[in-house]
C-alpha cells in the first residue's frame, strides 16, 4: 500500500482487516490498476470497478465496503470498533453503522451505537451491560447472567478518525 500511496496511515487492523486512511485524488483508479492483487467481485454489478476476475482467489484482497466511502472510523481498542459508512457507492446515499464488540452478545450489542463510541473517546466511563449466556459444566447446561464492562478505562485511549475518503 505504501508503494502506490506513500503518506497513507494505518488506522487499525482486526483479524483479517487493514483500514488505512489515504489522501490521494481518485484513490479506486489507483487501486484498480493493481487489480491482479486485489477481488472486486462484491461491488456492484454496474459499478465501473466491478471485476469478477479474482473472485474467491486465496491471498487477493477485498474492499469490506464493496466501494462505499467511510465517513468515520472509532476504534477503541482491539475487536472493538465502530465504523460510520455510506449504504452504497452513491456520494448522496443514507449511512450506516459497522460494529464489532468481541466476546459481547448480539443481543446486548444492538442497543450501541456510532454516537457511544465517539462519547467514549471523549469522555470514558465505565459502562456495564448485562450479557446472558448459556455454558455448561459437567455436561450439563446451565444460563448465566454476567455484567462485562464494554468500555474499559484505560483501553478507551485510542483514536477516532472523521475523514471523507471519497
Amino acid at each position: 500500500m505504501l508503494k502506490w500511496f506513500p503518506m497513507a496511515r494505518l488506522i487499525f487492523t482486526d483479524t483479517d482487516s487493514l483500514y488505512y486512511l489515504i489522501e490521494a485524488p481518485d484513490v479506486e483508479a489507483k487501486l484498480f490498476e493493481h487489480r491482479d492483487l486485489l477481488d472486486y467481485s462484491d461491488y456492484p454489478l454496474g459499478h465501473k470497478y466491478h471485476d469478477p476476475t479474482n473472485r474467491l482467489k486465496l491471498g487477493k484482497f477485498k474492499c469490506e465496503t464493496k466501494g462505499a466511502s467511510i465517513i468515520e472510523i472509532v476504534a477503541l481498542r482491539p475487536k472493538m470498533y465502530s465504523i460510520l459508512m455510506r449504504k452504497d457507492t452513491n456520494p448522496a446515499s443514507e449511512t450506516v453503522e459497522k460494529q464489532r464488540i468481541k466476546g459481547i452478545s448480539r443481543a446486548t450489542a444492538r442497543d450501541i451505537r456510532h454516537k457511544d463510541y465517539i462519547a467514549q473517546l471523549h469522555d470514558p466511563v465505565e459502562n456495564y451491560q448485562i450479557n446472558r449466556r448459556i455454558g455448561h459444566k459437567a455436561h450439563q447446561l446451565y444460563s448465566f447472567e454476567v455484567c462485562i464492562s464494554l468500555f474499559h478505562l484505560p483501553c478507551a485511549l485510542s483514536c477516532a478518525l472523521s475523514c471523507a475518503l471519497f
